[in-house]
């Protein structure tokens, strides 16, 4: 099924690699692995989220950029979001790409929530990320335009982190190097321009929530099948995820897609009319 439905994820793979923000992130899956020691080895599945819809998912046997990311964001610039890992170093800096990089705050809040119970100190930077949550939450509720929330982000969320620098510069000189404060305090300023992005433009959003979303999928998948059954079930499976967990972001059903879909390939209709989003247009009342 993988292999008949393989072309239709062709065609949302240049979609994908065309968005205006790219996302990314990887989870590790099991595999059988006869050749291997014992029997198993350790692959990496990458997770690619276009424009906060299209979903593509590639199964590398390993972790490494040349790969994964290096290969599959190798092109012109545009913006990329990801954590702060060393695998994405040449995607930003022309080695790969020369991609725009935008920080995720929530990776960045999570180094200070993980001392919540340890250090007192971290509670005012928390409380600074949040009223920047809250900033998005206004700009959602009030349904407000890419270049209205860059306006409100400019008026509202810019005191905020000017507050959170000031902070997180002052903590620093006094706190060992060593330390897990030091540690949070630094990453948010190492990555200061990629994580203060989001302010020039409405479209960018505040962190990574939504890959992270989408590998969630992987996660509790492995944990009832244990272990894809061979690297090529492996590559398999991140089609099937493609096109699942992009029926979800498109709110396709994904029973009745499939059925559908394999039927209009058998028949030679064009791959790229079977995207989740345009069968869904054609195919579903009301759309």
């Amino acid at each position: 099924m993988a292999d008949r439905v393989a072309p239709i994820v062709e065609e949302l793979e240049h979609r994908v690699k065309g968005a205006y923000v790219i996302s990314t992130d990887a989870t590790g899956i099991k595999v059988l692995e006869p050749r291997s020691a014992e029997n198993i080895e350790n692959g990496t599945m990458w997770c690619y989220v276009g424009d906060g819809t299209d979903v593509i998912y590639k199964y590398t046997p390993t972790g490494e950029g040349e790969t994964g990311p290096w290969v599959f964001l190798k092109g012109p610039e545009g913006y990329v979001r990801a954590d702060a890992a060393s695998v994405f170093g040449r995607v930003y800096n022309g080695k790969a790409r020369s991609a725009i990089e935008v920080a995720c705050w929530a990776h960045a809040r999570r180094r200070f929530v993980d001392l919540e119970e340890t250090d007192c100190r971290v509670a005012y930077p928390l409380q600074l990320i949040a009223r920047l949550y809250r900033i998005e939450h206004l700009a959602d509720a009030r349904k407000l335009s890419p270049k209205d929330r860059a306006l409100l982000r400019k008026t509202k969320s810019v005191p905020v982190l000017d507050k959170l620098k000031h902070c997180l510069a002052n903590a620093l000189p006094n706190e060992p190097p060593s330390s897990e404060l030091a540690k949070a305090v630094r990453y948010v300023l190492n990555q200061w321009i990629a994580l203060t992005r989001f302010i020039d433009d409405g479209r960018l959003l505040l962190d990574n929530n939504i890959t992270e979303r989408q590998l969630r999928s992987v996660a509790i998948g492995r944990r009832n099948y244990l272990f894809a059954g061979s690297h090529d079930a492996a590559r398999r499976a991140a089609v099937l995820y493609s096109l699942t967990r992009t029926c979800a972001q498109h709110g396709v059903p994904p029973l009745p897609y499939f059925t559908d879909v394999l039927g209009k390939l058998r028949d030679g209709i064009n791959p790229s009319e079977l995207i989740p989003d345009r069968w869904r247009d054609t195919n579903v009342p009301g759309n």
